[in-house]
């Protein structure tokens, strides 16, 4: 990335631990050389809408990173329109014609190759693989990872050099999802940037105010897992969430890992106003069929191998029941 050295730019990241060490692996590498600034569009989001453009657009005055985030076409001919445009994922996309799209899955290798975008950026940039690049893949797959025996090789190795084990590396991952999760935009995009200068697990383990963000989160994530559900149809988990936190990705995970035959489809009308959150988890025979409808509807929708997660109108909800046939 040395053709950026002197230049101005954003990164555009997305809100969780994968998004948010993407964005600080890339900021260690153009620190002092370029004028930067970080950006995630608004929580729940998965396009740029208007405010989220006009920042963007007292910014990136040369070239634009987007870490982690799958956005539409439509997103991407804006971001294009402003300067060179990266990209650096792991999640299911088309390829678009920008100055660089680095995206292995979507080349064709395995997405248990890369279970994170700050595998993806380290690889990239040839980083020594450290705490920040690992956590984006705990904080992607969490125990899933334990399963992938050629990442946790460096997992181990990186946990060794660190005297730190998985568990409390599931802790440090909780501690920094508790922000955006509140719906805490501007401690999401400063984030990074305390990150980047963050050697060991300790380093996030011992900040007082993401832990009273826990104590918040714990009891409503208590709550919504313990609630109600039906199972629609076979093997299909249906649950209507009440929450005014974005945390409907961990309920649905909590609720696909402990039924690990079905797959777990979970709505909440509350987080955000005139919206819809949808996220299903599970093994699915054609998640980016579903992405893809959403999308032609003019949606925000994105996800991987087994998990979608999108946002639709409220004057929409029979939207639901055709995921729900998709899913057949």
């Amino acid at each position: 990335m040395d053709e950026l050295h002197g230049k101005s730019g954003i990164i555009i990241h997305h809100w969780d631990t994968d998004g948010m060490c993407s964005a600080a692996l890339i900021l260690r590498e153009l620190e002092g050389k370029t004028t930067i600034t970080t950006f995630t569009p608004t929580i729940g989001n998965y396009h740029l809408n208007h405010e989220d453009r006009d920042h963007i657009k007292k910014h990136a005055t040369d070239f634009i990173i987007v870490a982690d985030m799958a956005l539409p076409g439509d997103s991407i001919d804006f971001l294009k329109s402003l300067g060179k445009v990266y990209i650096f994922d792991h999640h299911l996309q088309d390829r678009y014609d920008i100055h660089l799209h680095q995206n292995p899955v979507i080349d064709g290798e395995s997405p248990e190759r890369y279970p994170s975008a700050s595998w993806v950026v380290g690889e990239y940039l040839g980083s020594t693989p450290d705490l920040l690049f690992v956590l984006g893949a705990i904080g992607d797959r969490e125990r899933k990872l334990l399963d992938n025996e050629y990442i946790m090789k460096t997992v181990n190795k990186v946990m060794g050099t660190l005297q730190t084990d998985f568990h409390t590396l599931l802790e440090v991952i909780a501690l920094l999802d508790s922000s955006y999760k509140l719906g805490m935009k501007q401690e999401v995009e400063r984030t990074p940037w305390f990150l980047m200068n963050v050697q060991e697990p300790h380093g996030i383990l011992n900040r007082r105010d993401l832990k009273d963000n826990i104590v918040v989160l714990n009891s409503a994530i208590e709550r919504e897992v313990k609630g109600g559900r039906t199972e629609i149809k076979p093997g299909v988990l249906y649950q209507e969430m009440d929450s005014p936190y974005n945390i409907i990705s961990t309920v649905t995970r909590k609720i696909a890992w402990a039924n690990e035959n079905k797959i777990a489809f979970v709505v909440n009308e509350r987080f955000m106003e005139g919206s819809i959150q949808i996220y299903i988890r599970g093994s699915m025979k054609d998640p980016r069929s579903m992405i893809e409808s959403a999308r032609d509807r003019g949606y925000s929708a994105g996800g991987k191998n087994d998990v979608v997660g999108m946002v639709i109108p409220k004057k929409d909800k029979k939207f639901i029941k055709k995921l729900l046939e998709m899913l057949a």
